[in-house]
């Protein structure tokens, strides 16, 4: 089609700008986003928002900028060009800025509405009316821009227009907000400034909700309401001196000891020189898929660690921590261009920690879109492809941070349970004090008691033996009757007796039953198993793949319920629980010191260097099938082996579990030692070649980690790393 000089076709049929415009958003709030950072890309340093709510299913949003605006030529060359690198343009000192690629964000004004107009000022053409009206279209035809006449436009901000020398205005006259809930301009701007680094961008962002007729045109500042004074931990390595904002110190509400509620406790500020790595040079694959070449990159900006993330107990630190209702504090929001990239890093992670959830911060990593790169967005434009290489990179690259943040969180509670212990301590020593005067005093009241009866008694006798003679006569019938009443209570006695041993279990019974809960669980697998290889034999579909399976499963579950037999009878944990959380060192230190100890002829040395700890949640049948194998294999008479050594040690975050005994080491027949992991597969005339496949099994299934044997010259080493 033609351009004329009062119509601009696009490149697009209407089928296809419908298409685009629906799929490429999720919410109102995203779409408006887009149309803001288009006014930031055109070199404005003020975007204003309105939206009328006076009637919520058919709104009016008004966005203004006094950017450059749009003459003809842009509209015809750029606007209507989907898909054209908005970049490619700009001379090289204005591309970084830009923060749109693909030249697709003004479709978001579709997404919001069928039809809307564009009013645009530049200073060599003027006032322009512009209206792209996509209401019952032929679906074939070409979509265009048709001019209109602003006097026959009414928009609510036509007076802040005026003002601006140029720039533009997209008006969308019938919007439906009905799904978005009763936004205020508090609620409004707290969600829009998430959108944006607002304070790295030279352009303010204005709002203004109106909900009726009456209500004047007011225009509020976008600003981020962060709750800085309840981190207790926080990095920063940017321009900005985000740290500033913090509290010198923070107070853990949460505790019911006022000592430790109210005790002021310090901030840890960690220093970014921490993580060179952070900033540097790393190998990229570029836009045609071959070609790799090192490019420079940077993470930048601030990650914080909450001191507690319940609303009635962080606003003591910081009010701003309820300012915003649907406040979520877990999210690490990530920045491309200083915009919205991705709403919550944290779920790219990977990560599964509970102190996870603590951790809020607002991060940039411009590498995502490079020019010279592929396009990493996802098709609705709003996320990140998880598998891409410089997505996978920048996850390698905040573990180290967040486990470090992570570790100062642990350190900061375990600080405060220690305090909350010694309290306690405290308070029962003066409880036992108070029990020791108490049990003084009514000793001193029983011999008082002890010495009225006595003379009561002796009162009494003196009564008795007036009265002998007269009870000598009805012993005899007494006697008679308290022999009925004794048959007839040994009868009720014996009744009770059988209930009793139905219904009344002891404490110690009761806590045995509990004990017995996962075994129960395993047995039941292990019934399933048999119950699925029989149905398999009956119906002619039982396999040799078949059996290896139900014997590896029957093999695991009959382990594991030998580890609980194992210590269950000692646990102090609900063994009810397939998983626990705690120090799985200090697990493995005891399982070893009080199960592995009675094992025939070998020593067990369990050293945990610098006495460190490692808090993850774990499955405590899995850790003493991994311990019994491997002491198993130790205390078999071939290998000749009287000591087990356990070497229990954290480096870099990563726990490492090694198992070394002085035996005779691994026989010359294993060429590979990586075959011993192997189902069903020996070296020795007692094995059965099935603990260690468990082990691998556990180790790299189970707990997220690696294996791995070490051949020595003389005995036998396996290290495990989480």
């Amino acid at each position: 089609m033609q351009n004329t000089d009062n119509q601009i076709y696009f490149n697009f049929s209407y089928f296809a700008l419908n298409l685009l415009g629906k799929n490429l958003y999720s919410s109102p709030l995203n779409a408006i986003s887009e149309l803001v950072a288009n006014g930031i890309d055109a070199q404005a340093n003020n975007v204003k928002l309105y939206i009328n709510m006076e009637d919520k299913e058919h709104s009016i949003i008004e966005i203004l900028d006094n950017g450059v605006g749009m003459t003809y030529s842009d509209l015809a060359n750029k606007y209507v060009f989907m898909g054209k690198n908005k970049r490619d343009d700009l001379p090289e000192e204005l591309k970084q800025s830009v923060m749109g690629r693909k030249g697709i964000g003004k479709l978001s004004a579709l997404y919001l509405s069928k039809k809307y107009y564009i009013i645009t000022k530049t200073q060599e053409e003027g006032e322009a009316v512009w209206c792209l009206d996509t209401i019952n279209p032929n679906e074939s035809d070409t979509p265009s821009l048709q001019r209109c006449n602003l006097n026959d436009i009414h928009f609510s901000t036509k007076n802040y227009f005026k003002n601006f020398k140029s720039g533009t205005v997209i008006l969308l006259p019938d919007v439906n907000l009905i799904g978005i809930g009763a936004q205020s301009i508090e609620g409004l701007k707290a969600d829009l400034s998430d959108y944006f680094l607002t304070n790295s961008i030279d352009c303010k962002i204005e709002v203004c909700v109106v909900n009726s007729q009456s209500e004047e045109l007011h225009f509020e500042t976008v600003q981020k309401s962060i709750a800085y004074k309840n981190m207790c931990a926080f990095i920063d390595n940017t321009k900005e001196d985000y740290s500033k904002n913090l509290a010198e110190f923070v107070r853990y509400t949460k505790s019911k000891y006022d000592e430790v509620k109210n005790k002021k406790r310090e901030v840890v500020q960690i220093n970014p020189n921490e993580f060179p790595k952070l900033i540097g040079e790393h190998e990229f694959t570029l836009e045609d898929g071959l070609t790799k070449i090192k490019i420079p990159y940077k993470v930048e900006g601030w990650i914080g660690i909450h001191s507690s993330i319940e609303p009635k107990y962080a606003v003591d630190n910081d009010k701003k921590f309820i300012r915003n209702k649907v406040y979520t504090p877990a999210k690490l929001r990530l920045y491309i261009r200083k915009k919205l990239a991705v709403e919550n890093f944290m779920e790219l992670m990977g990560r599964t920690q509970t102190l996870d959830n603590y951790i809020e911060g607002e991060i940039s990593f411009d590498i995502l879109d490079d020019d010279r790169l592929e396009d990493i967005a996802t098709t609705n434009r709003q996320n990140l492809k998880p598998d891409d290489e410089r997505v996978r990179f920048l996850v390698k690259l905040l573990n180290p941070v967040l486990g470090r943040l992570v570790k100062e969180r642990a350190k900061f509670g375990n600080q405060i349970s220690k305090e909350e212990k010694a309290i306690e301590a405290e308070e029962k020593a003066k409880q036992e004090e108070e029990k020791r005067k108490a049990e003084a005093e009514a000793e001193k009241e029983r011999k008082a008691k002890e010495e009225a009866e006595r003379k009561k008694k002796e009162e009494e006798e003196r009564r008795k033996k007036a009265e002998e003679e007269k009870r000598q006569a009805e012993e005899k019938a007494k006697q008679e009757e308290a022999a009925r009443k004794a048959a007839e209570e040994e009868a009720k006695n014996e009744k009770r007796r059988s209930k009793f041993i139905e219904c009344n279990l002891s404490e110690d019974q009761k806590s045995f039953t509990k004990k017995l809960h996962m075994i129960r669980i395993n047995l039941s697998i292990i019934q399933k198993s048999i119950r699925k290889m029989v149905m398999q034999i009956q119906r002619k579909k039982f396999t040799v793949e078949t059996a290896w399976t139900n014997l590896k499963s029957l093999s695991y579950n009959i382990l594991r319920a030998k580890a609980s037999l194992s210590y269950s009878p000692y646990a102090k944990f609900n063994t009810k629980d397939e998983k626990i959380e705690g120090d799985l060192f200090a697990f493995i230190k005891e399982y070893a010191e009080n199960i592995l100890i009675q094992a025939d002829g070998v020593k067990i040395i369990v050293n945990n260097i610098e006495e460190q700890n490692f808090i993850t949640k774990f499955s405590p049948q899995d850790i003493a099938i991994i311990i019994d194998n491997i002491a198993s294999n130790t205390a078999k008479p071939e290998h000749k082996a009287t000591e087990l050594e356990i070497t229990l040690f954290v480096q870099n975050d990563i726990a490492n579990i090694i198992f070394k005994d002085n035996g005779l080491g691994i026989s010359p027949k294993v060429k590979d030692v990586n075959e011993l992991f192997e189902f069903g597969k020996s070296y020795t005339e007692s094995g059965t070649g099935i603990g260690l496949y468990h082990v691998k099994d556990i180790v790299e299934n189970h707990l997220n980690g690696e294996v791995t044997i070490n051949k020595l010259a003389k005995g036998f080493e396996l290290q495990i790393r989480i």
